[in-house]
């Protein structure tokens, strides 16, 4: 390995280590894990602490009425007298926590004590079958009883693929989520960069550190290795987080009781595709933050650090059309280097993308990565220079000229 490749990559590892703190990882891991376990488990822990609560059940017509409601297993109902529910309308015993009291018409009335959050599972049961029992009643004939019972059938067909879908078929619930957690992610790496990117070289230029390294390596060198390492740290950043989501949405599948799609060709190249060109905008981000950031003297001071967050624009802008991937402003974003690498991926995740647009976008983005990465170098030759003072626009726009 080349001396200059050997002094990037321990730039880029000494910036990533600089803010990465193994106990602190270790702690979140932790965390982590006994959040999972705890939400993988709560329907045990639940069972365990919950109240058993008693109940009581009276029919007016009794006698007329050959309907019985299923009660559940957690509010078990046994019938209740009509000496006795005249008492307990007014004041329950202390061993009964709800009366549930059926009309002749099949409405239903509940008395309890206070209002609870377990009532609202019984009053939809009671619902149900209420309503259930009424519809038996009536005088329909097989066909309008089957009308009633099942709803209709929708097919959905989709002329890029030909594809019928029904409606019976599986969710599409967590494949229109996935693009606004991606979304997230980015953007939480995003503002991981601002943040580590503005504190690092501002810090280093107010205590004139980096003029002292300068003298052993070329500008170049040390934003190269400044913008690989906090990359490293903001993909860091957004693993955790992804992890944190897929655990969340193992937990919930758990509960719903369903298990993830096939595995195909086309998810995972979605998803490789995807992965580059989220990386690739890092890169491009933190070049932009860390060119930027050379220029400023004091953030605490300067009017300029709230021009560093425009690179946050199209991350933000992303948000408002993220439901329609096909639309023309979409595709646009979706190829301009600058917004590209979160509505791609988004676009990947939820829709076909023609060959050449993919192609297209991914040339513009490593020519706009490269030509970044040359004015952040450029900038920050010129910012380390100004000590005391800023550089003006003229200066700025001189040294991005080159």
């Amino acid at each position: 390995m080349s001396t200059s490749k050997q002094q990037l990559k321990t730039i880029a590892w000494w910036e990533f280590k600089r803010f990465f703190k193994w106990k602190q990882e270790l702690i979140s891991i932790a965390l982590l894990a006994i959040i999972f376990i705890v939400s993988a488990g709560w329907g045990v822990i639940t069972e365990i602490f919950s109240e058993q609560h008693q109940g009581a059940i009276y029919y007016e017509n009794k006698a007329e009425q050959n309907w019985r409601f299923d009660e559940s297993d957690k509010v078990p109902l046994r019938d209740a007298g009509s000496m006795e529910v005249q008492q307990w309308q007014q004041q329950l015993p202390e061993d009964l926590d709800v009366l549930v009291v059926i009309s002749s018409n099949l409405d239903a009335e509940i008395v309890v004590r206070e209002k609870d959050d377990w009532q609202a599972d019984l009053i939809d049961e009671l619902q149900q079958q209420l309503q259930q029992e009424r519809i038996a009643r009536l005088s329909l004939s097989e066909e309008q009883r089957t009308i009633i019972d099942q709803p209709p059938e929708i097919a959905r067909t989709i002329q890029n693929t030909d594809v019928e879908v029904s409606s019976a078929e599986e969710d599409d619930g967590f494949k229109e989520a996935l693009p606004m957690l991606v979304t997230i992610s980015i953007t939480v790496g995003v503002f991981t960069g601002f943040g580590l990117m503005m504190m690092s070289i501002t810090a280093e230029k107010q205590q004139r550190v980096t003029e002292q390294l300068l003298t052993i390596i070329s500008p170049r060198q040390w934003m190269d290795g400044k913008i690989l390492g906090i990359t490293l740290h903001s993909i860091k950043s957004m693993v955790f987080l992804g992890l944190f989501f897929t655990g969340i949405g193992l937990v919930a599948s758990m509960f719903a009781g369903e298990s993830g799609g096939g595995a195909s060709f086309d998810r995972y190249y979605g998803a490789v595709l995807s992965l580059i060109f989220v990386v690739l905008g890092l890169i491009l981000i933190n070049a932009m933050l860390a060119g930027f950031s050379a220029t400023i003297d004091d953030p605490n001071h300067s009017s300029r650090s709230s021009v560093m967050l425009l690179p946050l624009l199209p991350v933000f802008l992303s948000f408002s059309i993220i439901d329609n991937p096909d639309g023309g402003l979409a595709q646009v974003m979706s190829i301009l280097p600058i917004s590209s690498f979160v509505m791609m991926p988004v676009r990947l995740l939820q829709t076909d993308v023609s060959w050449w647009q993919q192609l297209l976008s991914l040339a513009l983005l490593i020519v706009f990565v490269i030509w970044m990465r040359n004015v952040a170098a450029r900038l920050f030759a010129m910012g380390i220079q100004f000590y005391g003072k800023e550089p003006t626009w003229k200066d700025i726009w001189n040294a991005i000229k080159g």
